[in-house]
């Protein structure tokens, strides 16, 4: 009996404290005052170790006793259980239960009655992974009636919880009009990223402009980012992953620098804050992966990369609106649109600010499309602004195309100038060129026919060379002043012996002068110095063409030549008595083929170049070249340099001090001797090759010959020699390769190039190879006796002329020999083997030089210039007057 007493006893007093246990949870009075009331602040929350449900209402005590107290919620998921008592003290029983400003995977609730016991449990699901009741929106709706008392027990499940879930109790019918409201918001938000991300897609394909395409992926991402927020993508399509929740977030910051970059033109405007926006954008995107991989990580990671793009977004856009770029108003704008509620969302969130029961994602969707809505905006005024600027330009077009066309109307007349003086002085060379060759054509002709008897042949002989070297000298002018249109002309600064250059003008021109009846004298006003540094063959080209140009004018009187120097300028003058120029005649003087008038080329001759390659020259040195004139007074051409002397420079006070060496390449050796030595000579054109033999054996030399460069390194290996001379065009090897194999081979004798390639940088070219020399071709003989004679360490003979009948020997045979290059020529030209025809063209220029055929040799340098110039093309009247030429020496033997 005492055993019954005590059992009852003791079940009396369990129930008492599981009565007292149940008292202990203080039930949450549900009132319209506390509608927004958050369940999680009124109730329990107790760990989960399985998502077991109390069965019935009595199993509920004994099953919270088995629970464990939960005091926090991790950020990175799992799950817990909620229970509240919940009694109903309002007239509203249609209620919803409805979780907000929170992204769950699986929120299970069930009520109890506990008035009525007996009542069916009342079950619930919603939640990211469950297919919920309202769109686009968790919640359930569930019926309470007025004056019961209810336990609400709730599962909460999810790989993340990135803020702790809020679940409120919430009348029915204010739930669906704010939900209505909120999607009706929230599709039109959406509506406004989607229409205008397409329209910048589109323009941009068709203007290419990237900062639409930029426009077009800033709004995707958000567009994405948000879209996962909402579950558009599980409740339309059916799909669901956490791990893309912060996807769109993370791309954002990138997106949008990269867009207000090219907006803004930031990288013209504040190159460094482009570069520190772009490396925010870089650093944001490096934590997509983690962002996927780990969704709470993405939550603090998006969290604090849009939060500082969002910062220094506002920042820039302020900058360049203070310094005037109207677009960056409607930015600014933009940014505070967008940073306002997604700055409040994400304090809240981070506990920084107070919990609100206010949707904070749909704020944050409407700040971002506002945000894009203004960034629309401020495109358009951008493009507003190039529109005004294109208008402003086409108010001014006209005006411009009527300044161009001005200025193209004096072009053409300028054009129109020069066209007509170039004519005058095609016209001018053509008379220049006929008149001596007049002379040539006629006195030769008649040493042919015997029309000049045997004791004018000498005379009629020097006729002809001056007449050619007149000719020579015409080519020559052309040829600089092409080199000085090039910009080529080259200048070679030595040491130079003023008083000797000066010298051999006067020797040059004075006698002439003096021949016409003129005085000419020359003055120096001393202290002069002796030696300086110039190029002695322009300075005297220079001299030369101011002399005989005053020579050319003037018919009376007197030429003076004045050289003085002050403050480190040398001077000199050259002053005649001539006809005088006006003041519009000396203003055109130095233009290229310029003459007064055509009257004056046909009374003085010339060219009109010679004063214009003297200023251009001048120039080069360092100098210029002013004229005083006046009608029927004679003028005066000075020319003045600056003075470069040397360490040996003396300045001389006196003509006493002066001392004149004869420079004269062409000066005889007082005591001249005949040479000895043996000589290989290496020359494809057999004419040339016998000429330059007989030169060389007139001199006493002993000559081997060979007609290319393999031979020439043949012989080498087979005997030994003093001297070589080499051709550089030459067959089957030329002496470029000729060279290399002999400086194998260890020959030890002096090399010269012979060439007609004389441009200095082509020179250097065969210095820089191993030649010790170079000799021009055409051989002036003089100075090929004396080049000669210094490599072989003896005197040079002075008088190398071979006799006359023995020269016209060779040349017969030369010119007898034309008629198979004749054929070969016309077959090459025939068959257009422009190579075939370059390498004879240049033989033929050699030659017709050294046997003194001028005509042929003119034609052959006109047509080897023309084939440098132009390798695929040729010119069929310059070939054909070649023919010409050709023939008509051809015809002089035969007949």
């Amino acid at each position: 009996m005492n055993a019954v007493k005590a059992v009852y006893l003791s079940t009396l007093l369990l129930l008492f404290i599981l009565s007292v246990s149940a008292n202990a949870q203080d039930t949450f009075v549900y009132t319209d005052a506390v509608a927004d009331q958050n369940l999680h602040d009124v109730g329990e929350v107790f760990m989960a170790n399985d998502n077991m449900f109390p069965q019935s209402v009595a199993a509920i005590d004994a099953w919270r006793v088995s629970k464990k107290p939960q005091s926090r919620i991790s950020s990175v998921g799992g799950s817990y259980w909620l229970i509240v008592e919940i009694e109903n003290q309002s007239d509203i029983e249609d209620l919803v239960l409805y979780p907000y400003n929170t992204l769950v995977s699986k929120i299970e609730s069930r009520i109890y009655d506990i008035s009525d016991p007996s009542a069916p449990i009342q079950h619930f699901v919603t939640g990211g992974v469950e297919p919920n009741q309202f769109a686009f929106h968790y919640g359930n709706r569930l019926s309470l009636e007025k004056g019961k008392h209810y336990t609400l027990i709730t599962y909460f499940e999810s790989d993340y919880f990135y803020t702790p879930a809020k679940l409120v109790l919430t009348p029915y019918q204010d739930y669906f009009q704010n939900i209505t409201v909120e999607n009706m918001i929230m599709m039109l938000c959406f509506g406004v990223g989607i229409a205008l991300g397409l329209y910048n897609l589109l323009i941009y394909l068709v203007s290419r402009d990237v900062t639409h395409l930029y426009y077009a992926l800033f709004t995707a991402s958000w567009v994405f980012a948000w879209s996962h927020f909402f579950h558009i993508s599980d409740q339309l399509f059916g799909y669901y992953n956490p791990h893309l929740h912060w996807l769109g977030f993370a791309l954002t910051p990138l997106t949008n620098i990269l867009f207000y970059n090219n907006l803004l033109k930031l990288k013209e405007t504040f190159p460094k804050l482009a570069q520190l926006s772009l490396t925010v954008g870089v650093i944001a995107t490096l934590g997509i992966p983690f962002c996927i991989l780990w969704p709470s990580f993405g939550f603090y990671c998006s969290t604090l990369v849009t939060g500082v793009a969002l910062c220094l977004g506002l920042y820039i856009g302020i900058r360049c609106m203070l310094i005037g770029f109207k677009p960056a108003r409607y930015f600014v704008l933009a940014y505070i649109a967008m940073m306002l509620p997604n700055m409040v969302g994400n304090l809240t969130n981070l506990g920084l600010l107070p919990a609100t029961s206010i949707n904070l994602y749909l704020l944050g969707l409407i700040g971002t499309a506002m945000d894009a809505m203004l960034l629309a905006f401020a495109v358009a005024d951008k493009f507003r602004l190039l529109h005004d600027d294109n208008v402003e330009l086409n108010k001014n077009l006209e005006e411009k195309v009527h300044l161009r066309t001005l200025e193209l109307e004096e072009l053409a007349s300028e054009l129109r100038d020069a066209n007509e003086a170039k004519s005058r002085f095609l016209a001018n060379i053509s008379h220049e060129i006929r008149t001596p060759m007049t002379s040539i054509i006629g006195y030769a002709d008649g040493i042919m026919l015997g029309d000049i008897k045997p004791h004018e042949r000498n005379h009629g002989i020097g006729v002809i060379l001056q007449n050619s070297r007149h000719v020579l000298g015409l080519i020559n002018d052309i040829l600089d002043m092409s080199k000085i249109e090039a910009n080529k002309l080259e200048i070679d600064l030595v040491e130079t012996d003023l008083f000797a250059t000066i010298a051999n003008i006067e020797s040059l021109i004075g006698k002439q002068i003096r021949d016409k009846g003129l005085k000419f004298s020359v003055d120096y006003q001393f202290p002069l110095p002796d030696y300086l540094i110039t190029d002695p063959s322009r300075l005297r080209q220079i001299l030369l063409n101011l002399t005989t140009n005053a020579l050319k004018f003037t018919q009376v009187g007197r030429i003076t030549l004045t050289v003085s120097c002050h403050n480190d300028k040398l001077s000199i003058s050259v002053k005649d008595t001539g006809i005088g120029m006006t003041d519009k005649e000396q203003q055109a003087l130095f233009s290229a083929f310029y003459q007064a008038d055509s009257s004056i080329s046909r009374q003085y001759g010339g060219t009109g170049l010679g004063l214009n390659i003297s200023k251009s020259l001048a120039k080069k040195l360092d100098g210029d070249i002013s004229v005083k004139s006046n009608v029927g007074s004679g003028s005066e051409f000075i020319f003045t340099m600056s003075v470069y002397t040397t360490d040996n420079t003396r300045w001389l006070n006196d003509m006493s001090e002066v001392k004149l060496v004869e420079t004269s390449p062409f000066s005889k050796l007082d005591a001249p001797e005949n040479l000895k030595g043996r000589v290989l000579l290496a020359e494809d054109h057999p004419d040339n090759r016998r000429l330059i033999a007989r030169i060389l054996e007139r001199m006493g030399l002993t000559v081997t010959t060979v007609e290319n460069g393999k031979d020439a390194v043949q012989a080498t290996l087979e005997d030994s020699f003093d001297l070589i001379l080499l051709d550089i065009q030459m067959p089957i090897m030329d002496g470029q390769e000729a060279l290399k194999m002999m400086q194998a081979t260890g020959v030890s004798a002096p090399i010269i190039a012979l060439t007609a390639n004389t441009m200095k940088h082509e020179i250097a070219r065969y210095m820089k190879q191993g030649f010790n020399d170079l000799i021009a071709k055409p051989i002036d003989r003089n100075a090929f006796s004396h080049k000669i004679a210094s490599y072989l360490d003896c005197d040079e003979l002075a008088d190398i002329k071979l006799p006359e009948k023995e020269f016209q020997a060779l040349k017969d045979d030369y010119i007898k020999g034309l008629e198979e290059q004749y054929r070969e020529m016309r077959e090459q030209y025939k068959n257009m083997d422009i190579d075939g025809l370059s390498r004879n063209v240049h033989m033929l220029k050699g030659a017709a030089n050294m046997f003194e055929c001028e005509m042929l040799y003119v034609k052959a340098v006109a047509v080897d210039t023309a084939l440098k110039k132009d390798t695929v093309t040729l010119d069929t009247q310059l070939i054909a007057s070649l023919f010409c030429a050709m023939q008509d020496e051809i015809t002089k033997v035969t007949h």
